[in-house]
């Protein structure tokens, strides 16, 4: 999987606080959501990782945590992890 796009981070309001959770997904679980555009098939056991801003909306999805983590601190959040 190629590393997906993020939204524009400065689109979240000034007076939502700027932590942002990385929550490991399953494919599965992700198409689910429609974080995954139709069409688009990955392993069974793909993880994924879902940015997401303190209110619960979503940023950003990558396959790769480091890339999570980095799209964050980039964009002046703190980095939270969720299991």
């Amino acid at each position: 999987m190629t590393e997906v796009e993020f939204e524009p981070l400065d689109t979240v309001e000034d007076d939502v606080e700027r932590v942002a959770y990385i929550k490991p997904t399953g494919s599965a679980e992700a198409h689910r959501l429609g974080l995954i555009p139709p069409g688009i098939e990955l392993p069974p056991d793909s993880k994924i990782f879902v940015l997401h801003a303190a209110d619960g909306s979503v940023l950003g999805v990558t396959d790769n945590y480091d890339t999570a983590y980095g799209a964050a601190v980039q964009n002046q959040f703190t980095p939270v992890s969720l299991h």
